[in-house]
């Protein structure tokens, strides 16, 4: 291997004489002094040079200043344009009229809607404690009007009026509804009844959990810091809510106990009935149905007739069934009316409890009874007709609730105990339920679910 060290100390004794030799010669010679003031002076002259000469421009880069007048932008104001629905509740003896000009829309208005000769003055005709609805804009101008209107016959059609341009008519034909849930959570202060009303749960809902909870707690007896959650269903027509469906799901906290209720119908007929969390009924329901071996054919709640091209709210269950069928007193009761009643023709109504009472209508005939008597479950009552408003043979059934109408199929028909394969059809809808119930236990404000 090459000895570096060795290498480089041969070329240093190489060139060491030749440098020692050099300088020697430089300092025996006068001339070197005249060529260092020459050199000095000729390395400053390169030296300034190299410092005072200008860097290159390029002239694609040069910065001018321009200004260009643009013309000036008129941001108009825009008008927007919004809509918000009113209600208000009709009083004994209002008219349509007295109802609008109490809402303090302009005269001229009221007076365009009662001129217009395509809606008939039996449709304008109110009910007291009906709730009217109108929508107007942000300049008070009235576009929407509807309502409820009794037919006295079970069902209560929709009334919609709407404004076209300058005229109104009455919206008869196809409406477009949606149903969707609706979530209510609620903290008890004074009363059970005063606090839902307050949180604004419609009263029928109000009057179908109390009847629901009934063998299990009493509403009444609810105290401050008691709390109610419960979903149930709203229909809405237009934007505004019209009538509300079954409670779906619905859960009372009282003393620290918590009460369940869910709503299941295993053939997706409206005709459910309300268990607990283990699948078992909550009600003991009547002993009986009033027409044996006889189909729902129209359940209760909304429905838009076929014939009138109407939406109407169905307070009751209809039973197809030949005319003369035996119609049987569901429970033990009191003949309150033996008669004719109206749209729903030969009527019979009978009270079970200071709060319940049931009717039945457009029947043919009626069994030996007098107003006060008193009848057993199972007894022949009537039988199946088509009096009164009536497309054919049928019972139509109601059940109220301190005067309200409720869902029969779910508080006053025997209850039923569901089988294995339709409790595990329960057990998942109750998850359903219960996950969305979940979700409102610690808030006391009300909530409302729109998608």
């Amino acid at each position: 291997m090459l000895d570096i060290k060795a290498h480089w100390r041969r070329i240093d004794q190489k060139l060491r004489p030749p440098m020692i030799k050099l300088a020697e010669h430089w300092h025996r010679r006068p001339w070197r002094w005249s060529l260092l003031v020459i050199g000095v002076p000729v390395c400053s002259v390169m030296t300034a040079y190299a410092v005072t000469t200008p860097t290159p421009q390029n002239d694609a880069y040069q910065a001018r200043k321009m200004v260009q007048n643009l013309s000036p932008i008129n941001l108009a104001k825009q008008q927007i344009e919004t809509s918000y629905w009113q209600d208000e509740m009709v009083q004994p003896g209002d008219s349509l009229a007295s109802v609008l000009a109490r809402m303090n829309i302009d005269p001229k208005q009221v007076q365009a809607v009662l001129q217009n000769n395509t809606i008939s003055q039996r449709n304008m005709q109110l009910k007291a404690n009906q709730n009217l609805s109108i929508r107007v804009d942000s300049a008070g101008r009235l576009s929407d009007i509807q309502f409820f209107r009794d037919d006295d016959n079970g069902e209560q059609n929709l009334v919609a009026f709407k404004k076209n341009g300058d005229h109104w008519r009455a919206d008869v034909g196809a409406v477009d509804t949606q149903t969707w849930p609706t979530f209510k959570a609620v903290v008890i202060k004074t009363s059970a009844r005063g606090a839902m009303a307050q949180a604004g749960i419609p009263v029928e809902i109000r009057e179908s959990l109390n009847e629901i909870f009934k063998d299990k707690l009493d509403l009444e007896t609810l105290s401050s810091g008691d709390s109610i959650r419960l979903i149930y269903d709203s229909l809405y027509y237009r934007g505004q809510e019209i009538a509300t469906g079954n409670i779906q799901g619905a859960e009372i906290s009282h003393n620290g106990v918590l009460y369940q209720a869910y709503y299941y119908d295993d053939d997706n007929e409206g005709n459910g009935q309300y268990y607990d969390a283990q699948g078992k009924p909550l009600r003991k329901g009547f002993a009986a149905v009033p027409v044996d071996n006889a189909r729902i054919s129209s359940p209760f709640g909304m429905r838009y007739h076929p014939v009138l091209h109407t939406l109407r709210m169905h307070s009751g269950i209809d039973y197809a069934a030949p005319s003369g069928t035996p119609i049987h007193a569901p429970s033990d009761g009191v003949v309150e009316f033996i008669g004719v009643k109206g749209g729903y023709g030969n009527a019979i109504m009978l009270r079970h409890s200071d709060s319940k009472e049931t009717l039945y209508g457009h029947m043919s005939a009626f069994a030996p009874l007098q107003n006060g008597g008193n009848v057993r479950a199972g007894d022949i009552i009537g039988y199946v007709g088509s009096t009164g408003r009536s497309t054919g043979p049928h019972l139509h059934y109601e059940v109220r609730i301190n005067g309200q109408a409720v869902n029969p199929a779910s508080v006053a028909l025997p209850n039923k105990t569901l089988n294995a394969t339709e409790l595990a059809s329960f057990k998942k809808k109750q998850q359903h339920w219960n996950h969305l119930l979940a979700g409102i236990r610690n808030i006391s404000v009300n909530i409302a679910q729109m998608d």
